[in-house]
């Protein structure tokens, strides 16, 4: 019995000792970092540590000033990381101001990255113009997506279809094709709706300042995103790692430098939804329907963007207000597409539909980026990236039951954030077993997943 207790008082003075060294663990580890570093590290710190190393080896520019912006912006999170905020304070004080300067810190990084970068390259290209600089590199940093929409452009001046005619420019061939022809020289994927609405600002700047470049657009587009992104939060640190986590992210940031136009999408999506949020359904549903008339990418949001207008609304005003944004949508894309298809139909679909999916009347779009079609090109299942293949087989297989899934989950979380994710799911599931998914859609994936991961537009603006 005298061994039970001593062994008994042994065990309970070590346990002892052990929670003295817990304790001062814990007290070195809140001298150093704070309390709520230790339990709710800043997200927003995080993803720079790893988005800023990044954005420095994808463009080898302003590593110098990036670095020195970097350990600022670390010390003013030290040294107040805003981690237990919920909300900014009405009130100018400490907290304020200090997410007021991580935010001009925050807005001179993407200076120096993406917008500076995009300039740099609407820059090269206007001297390879005027002959002042090599033809082949500044070209290679411009998408043949973005200059195809300016000759498109250039026929709709002239009055000419831009889906029928071919676009058998030197500097398209310029522009790294996949495979032996570059197929955008027979085709326009791209939708009426980013013609018209090219139209007028191509208009406004040449005017202004005289030349054009299709990046411009899509530049104004990324500065509009960076100012609402902000605006769908209220915890101070998410409103910062939602800037940093989209237009950081090196899959979305570099394709708006080289003119791809998926930023019009995501600007466009999220415009809708704020107007949703913000009871104006009916805004909505237009807003939503133009950026369904720019690519086809939005339509697989869709039946999800529906779904929340639905659950938006009042219970008993709910198949109505659907209804009303499903006739609105519709009249927005027959308004803008119509004309467009009615003047040369075959073309138009040829084009627009029939090409995407590998069964177009000449060239095919290549099976490229990140998709089954690369496997089953390795396994020679398919044997070029030109052949046509049934991808939609594969889409109806993994699709349909993803859809459902979806839809289920977002019906579930009843949240303008759950409609995010349930897109991005499906979407990358389809994107997956289609004919391409390359970079930017993975981009344009990763950007939806992550408005859906935050607590973007906490609830719904009315609940049953």
């Amino acid at each position: 019995m005298k061994e039970l207790r001593h062994k008994e008082e042994q065990l309970k003075q070590e346990n002892q000792e052990l929670g003295e060294i817990r304790d001062s663990d814990h007290y070195v580890t809140d001298a150093l970092l704070g309390p709520n570093m230790k339990y709710d590290p800043p997200i927003d710190l995080l993803l720079l540590l790893v988005l800023i190393p990044a954005q420095i080896e994808l463009f080898s520019r302003g590593d110098y000033f990036l670095v020195i912006l970097l350990l600022l912006y670390m010390a003013f999170t030290i040294w107040r990381p805003l981690s237990d905020l919920e909300q900014l304070p009405d009130r100018i004080g400490p907290e304020r101001i200090l997410f007021l300067l991580r935010l001009v810190l925050l807005f001179l990084i993407i200076l120096i990255t993406p917008i500076a970068i995009t300039i740099q390259n609407i820059q090269s290209r206007l001297q390879a113009d005027a002959g002042q600089s090599e033809m082949l590199e500044a070209y290679l940093q411009f998408h043949d997506g973005a200059y195809q929409v300016e000759l498109a452009l250039d026929y709709l001046a002239n009055r000419e279809n831009p889906y029928v005619n071919t676009y058998e420019d030197p500097r398209m061939l310029i522009m790294g094709p996949i495979v032996y022809e570059n197929p955008a020289v027979e085709h326009l994927v791209y939708l009426p709706g980013l013609l018209l609405v090219s139209m007028p600002f191509q208009s406004m700047t040449t005017a202004l300042v005289g030349f054009y470049d299709q990046r411009l657009l899509y530049l104004l587009a990324f500065i509009c995103l960076v100012f609402l992104l902000p605006t769908i939060v209220t915890k101070p640190t998410h409103k910062l790692a939602l800037i940093a986590g989209i237009c950081l992210n090196p899959w979305f940031s570099l394709p708006v430098s080289v003119g791809m136009n998926d930023i019009i999408v995501v600007c466009g999506l999220l415009a809708s939804v704020i107007f949703l949020h913000k009871r104006h359904p009916h805004a909505a549903a237009i807003l939503f329907g133009l950026t369904c008339t720019m690519k086809q990418s939005a339509w697989l949001v869709a039946p999800f963007f529906l779904l929340a207008m639905f659950l938006a609304a009042p219970p008993s005003k709910r198949w109505r207000q659907t209804a009303t944004a499903v006739v609105l949508i519709a009249l927005v894309m027959i308004l803008i597409i119509g004309p467009f298809a009615l003047w040369n139909l075959p073309a138009f679909v040829d084009d627009t539909f029939a090409y995407a999916s590998g069964s177009a009347s000449s060239l095919n779009y290549p099976i490229r980026g990140y998709t089954l079609g690369r496997l089953l090109i390795v396994f020679g299942v398919i044997e070029s990236e030109a052949a046509t293949y049934p991808f939609w087989q594969w889409q109806l297989l993994l699709g349909l039951p993803a859809f459902g899934l979806c839809l289920y989950y977002q019906w579930k979380q009843r949240t303008l954030a759950a409609m995010f994710l349930a897109a991005s799911f499906f979407i990358f599931t389809l994107g997956f077993v289609s004919r391409f998914f390359q970079d930017n859609y993975v981009g344009f994936v990763m950007t939806l997943a992550f408005l859906g991961f935050f607590p973007t537009f906490p609830t719904l603006p009315s609940k049953e």
